[in-house]
């Protein structure tokens, strides 16, 4: 009877319970009633969360009347609501106005963008997640002024990214990555896009400052995706497409190729190299076909589940990136996890953990150019008859008379391939004692080993020019174990009603270690895959390693105040101490300053409230630091080398670098003024910014000076000289909603003008690209340096023409239709001191525009860029128009090359004898225009919301790269390179077009 009572009593307590429970629905809209499909609701305190369907509706089952329901959606200001006797709840929620209440991160901190005193672009994950790129900021490619993306072709290739231009001509230009604040370098091929909340670059020394000896050439600060508190969602993000390869030149078939070497071998007065042309018609060698794909598979997947309670937020995510080459065989695998887990302890206690294993493997042939070089008429396989059954796998291709090896057989030969593991861990603990106060200390460990295996088999194509006697096998492998570790101390303070103030100090530790050994070995028994190690070598074994630590102490602050949220003021101090300097120059200072005025906070703006909702004024200075030097510049080398004496070889060491012990910080200092502005609700938005950026005491790698009597090729690192650099950033912003019907344009762009403004000696020259390019005081860095070619020849009396004063010929050995280079300096010789400049690989300006619509479930979005002003060397000038070589040529050049007077004044004539030097003679024949229009992206898409059983359904279909306009005749516009050779083009791996499908699911 007893438990009968017991069971009842259970029973009636959980019906009084389910009783108790309340189904409250409702629809969530904004100002202009219309509904917000996908808003999220959340019971407060639990992991209970519902989401609305594409009409806004939404029902959610609540405890009791007490419960409170917290309604958000991005861009709208979240809502937090108690439910009370009510069960038809509908809400409004508001838009943010130009996204002013949104957190940006400004380094060790996050501030609300109103409160930004600094140059800083903000772009949202969701904005980035529209590309499928293996790095992230190719996604960032016009759509942040101030920012110049060159793209990188081939699996795994690293864009080149300047932040208002170059500071620095020797050194890498690329900005430094921090991560959930934690330094990752200066690349981020381990970053999936799909990891990323957020994006902040940090353009000005006054927002980069802080980070110091890290920061000069701009700071791109990354926020990964954290757990929200709610119910377990889960994430699919899944796309796969093909990149397209077309030949990007027509080549001749082998009939032409006959008809053009024998112009060539005539004109300069060789019998003819071909006999009887037509006996290769319909014999082509179709080299492009046997070697390249059209289309090479890439493919992006990801999956995350996130969520949590008040106490616990969680994101899981695993990642899986995949790029084949263009070839055959070659590519680029990644596999990223991030494991992401913050506690809430209590209202002052919080700790986060995070860990990021990573997996990437890649490798891939270099020789593509090739598959266009080689003749047309050489036969992929040597004849049946040529073999006598005792070849190799490798010995089986023939051999061309051009002198390019074999590509199908180097393609087939190849074996470079590099694996890379890394895991890095980042945790973090905060105390809030008092309102107001936050300690928190922050490190991070990354462990990484990369191996990179090489076997390069013996062969024999040609006794004479194409063969290795002897197969080798080389293993490379690299370690590094590195740690960070962070300390701050934050107080901020609101009083007397309009006074706000935020103080924060901390210190910062850095150590980067590393080793690397090497094996090498001969005479491997075979060429099998089992064979491929070094210890299966016989002969000439050889191995050598090396380690290398450095590491950085550096204290930080920042003061910012604001009065009444119209008058701002932001100071940062940093002071850095490097190992990779000497006592006297270890330490260097990095301070900065910035300051605001929102002048549409003014009382007597009130009456323009209607067009204008925002207008700010803003200036910064401050001074940032380079020391991205190795380890231990500050140490003499010694290098190993050889002599022969006599018969005998004899082993010698040299002075290979010298030691200065006196090389101090690289620092530049820049200004900056901008305007902010929003108008007529925040529809049109936007800024237009001037900077201003001086780089002092360059760390340069200089050859040591010949009279010094040490050898040429000794090597010193110095500082030496200036640089200024200048320009404007403007973006504009219109987005509007009329009904269903919702759409935008964002508009970029950014000038830079870079001046060299002092060298460490009067006069001294700085060349780059075996001389191709120079440096001096008062032009850009970087220049290309070389003849000015003033058209053809195109008769003898021109011939005649260009001579000195006594009559002389400038160029004795010309012929009509050869190059006429210019006389510069009027000297009456033609030397090295007619070298002059031809160009200049930095553009003008770039521009961006980006464009979305959205009706109903349908989404559209383009985005455009563009670079114009700058030059490119098209270095395939030589293989595709010089008829000295037996290569093959574009299809046409017969009658594309000077053959009589008038019929050309660019390409000059054919000839085997380049007496000239046409092509040799580096000079304004390869300088072309290297402006271009390029269509980076277009994505049309449509949602499904809570159908299907899922909470969202999202396909699409996307092209980038599509389109690209320029005059340029190289292989792709888009071309990087170092500060002292940037822009030569050639037969560079080029950015693809790329057709995908891609498929979002929510559940």
């Amino acid at each position: 009877m007893k438990y009968k009572f017991i069971g009842l009593f259970i029973a009636v307590l959980c019906s009084c319970t389910a009783f108790a429970q309340i189904t409250v629905k409702g629809t969530v809209k904004d100002k202009s009633a219309l509904p917000i499909p996908g808003a999220n609701i959340i019971l407060k305190g639990t992991g209970t969360s519902v989401s609305t369907d594409y009409d806004g509706k939404y029902a959610i089952v609540v405890p009791n009347k007490e419960a409170q329901l917290q309604f958000s959606f991005i861009g709208f200001t979240t809502k937090t609501i108690t439910v009370g006797d009510r069960t038809a709840l509908d809400v409004v929620l508001e838009q943010v106005g130009q996204n002013l209440d949104e957190v940006v991160v400004v380094g060790y901190a996050t501030v609300k963008k109103k409160d930004v005193t600094t140059s800083i672009s903000s772009i949202k994950g969701k904005e980035l997640q529209t590309m499928t790129v293996g790095n992230a900021t190719e996604s960032l490619q016009g759509k942040v002024a101030g920012v110049q993306i060159t793209g990188a072709g081939g699996p795994g290739a690293q864009p080149r990214v300047l932040i208002r231009g170059i500071s620095t001509v020797n050194l890498s230009t690329d900005p430094l990555y921090v991560v959930d604040g934690i330094p990752m370098g200066t690349n981020i091929n381990f970053l999936s896009n799909n990891e990323i909340e957020s994006m902040d670059v940090l353009k000005d020394a006054s927002a980069s400052a802080i980070y110091g000896s890290r920061a000069s050439n701009g700071v791109i600060l990354i926020t990964t995706k954290k757990g929200k508190i709610g119910k377990p969602r889960f994430n699919v993000d899944l796309s796969s497409g093909f990149q397209l390869m077309d030949n990007p030149y027509n080549m001749a078939d082998a009939e032409s190729y006959a008809n053009i070497i024998n112009k060539a071998y005539t004109n300069a007065g060789y019998a003819e190299y071909l006999t009887n042309p037509e006996q290769y018609r319909g014999k082509t060698t179709n080299w492009w076909d046997a070697g390249i794909k059209k289309a090479s598979e890439v493919r992006n997947t990801s999956i995350g589940v996130s969520g949590g309670s008040e106490k616990n937020t969680y994101a899981v995510s695993l990642n899986y990136y995949k790029s084949d080459s263009f070839y055959k065989i070659g590519g680029w695998d990644r596999i990223t996890a991030r494991i992401a887990n913050d506690f809430k302890f209590s209202d002052k206690i919080s700790l986060g953990i995070t860990l990021n294993p990573r997996f990437e493997t890649w490798g891939s042939p270099g020789n593509w150019a090739d598959f266009d070089k080689i003749d047309p008429i050489t036969p992929i396989y040597k004849p049946a008859d040529q073999l006598n059954g005792t070849e190799n796998e490798y010995s089986i291709y023939a051999r061309s008379p051009s002198y390019v090896w074999n590509p199908v057989a180097s393609v087939a030969r190849y074996d470079d391939y590099t694996d890379q593991y890394s895991l890095n861990a980042n945790s973090y603990l905060q105390y809030e004692p008092i309102k107001g106060l936050v300690f928190r200390t922050q490190g991070s460990i990354e462990v990484g080993d990369k191996t990179q295996s090489i076997f390069r088999p013996d062969f024999v194509i040609d006794a004479a020019h194409e063969k290795a006697e002897i197969n080798s096998v080389e293993r490379r492998n690299t370690t590094n174990h590195d740690w960070t570790w962070q300390t701050t101390a934050t107080y901020s303070k609101s009083f007397a009603e309009k006074h706000n103030a935020s103080l924060m100090v901390g210190a910062t530790m850095e150590e980067y270690n590393g080793n690397d050994v090497w094996a090498y070995g001969e005479g491997v028994p075979n060429n099998s895959d089992l064979m491929r190690e070094v210890n299966a070598a016989t002969k000439n074994r050889n191995s050598g390693g090396n380690s290398w630590s450095s590491s950085l102490l550096s204290y930080i602050s920042r003061l910012s105040y604001n009065y009444g949220s119209k008058y701002y003021l932001t100071g940062t101090f940093r002071r850095d101490g490097s190992s990779k300097f000497m006592a006297n120059n270890k330490w260097a200072n990095f301070p900065s300053a910035s300051a605001s005025w929102r002048i549409s906070n003014e009382g007597f703006m009130e009456n323009t409230k209607d067009v204008i909702n925002d207008l700010r004024v803003r200036a910064g200075w401050g001074k940032v630091g380079n020391q991205n030097l190795p380890a231990s510049v500050y140490q003499s080398n010694i290098g190993q080398g050889y002599y022969v004496i006599g018969n005998e070889v004899v082993d010698t060491s040299y002075p290979s670098s010298m030691a200065n012990k006196d090389i101090k910080w690289e620092t530049v200092e820049d200004i900056n003024f901008g305007l902010d502005f929003g108008l007529w609700k925040n529809k049109v938005s936007g800024s237009i910014e001037y900077y201003e950026k001086t780089t002092k005491d360059m760390l340069f790698l200089k050859q040591f000076p010949t009279y010094s009597g040490f050898p040429g090729y000794s090597t010193i690192w110095t500082n030496v000289g200036s640089m200024k650099s200048n320009g404007i950033d403007l973006i504009l912003s219109y987005k509007d909603k009329k009904g269903d019907f919702s759409y935008g344009a964002d508009f970029t762009f950014t000038t830079v003008n870079v001046e060299m403004v002092a060298l460490s000696i009067d006069g001294e020259k700085l060349y780059g690209s075996s001389n191709r390019t120079l440096t001096v005081e008062g032009e850009v860095p970087g220049y290309y340096y070389g003849y000015v070619a003033d058209g053809l020849f195109q008769n003898q009396t021109e011939l005649n023409a260009h001579t000195d004063e006594h009559g002389t010929k400038l160029q004795p050995y010309a012929q009509a239709g050869d190059i006429r280079f210019k006389d510069v300096n009027g000297d009456g010789k033609l030397d090295d001191k007619d070298r002059t400049k031809i160009g200049s690989p930095w553009a003008d300006f770039t521009m961006g525009l980006n464009l979305n619509f959205a009706y109903k479930g349908f989404d559209l979005v383009a985005n455009f860029y563009a670079s114009v002003g700058n030059e490119l060397i098209n270095q395939n000038i030589a293989d595709l128009y010089n008829g000295a070589s037996l290569t093959n040529k574009v299809s046409g050049l017969e009658n594309m090359a000077w053959h009589g007077e008038g019929t050309s004044n660019y390409v000059p004539r054919l000839s085997k004898n380049d007496n000239n030097e046409n092509f040799t003679k580096f000079s304004s024949l390869y300088v072309e225009d290297g402006s271009f229009v390029r269509m980076k992206n277009i994505q049309v898409g449509y949602t499904f919301l809570n159908q299907f059983g899922l909470d969202k359904l999202r396909v699409s279909l996307s092209g980038q790269n599509l389109w690209t306009w320029t005059n340029y005749t190289g292989v792709d516009p888009e071309v990087g390179g170092g500060v002292l050779g940037s822009g030569f083009g050639g037969w560079n791996y080029p950015v693809q077009p790329t057709i995908l499908m891609g498929v979002n699911v929510g559940f």
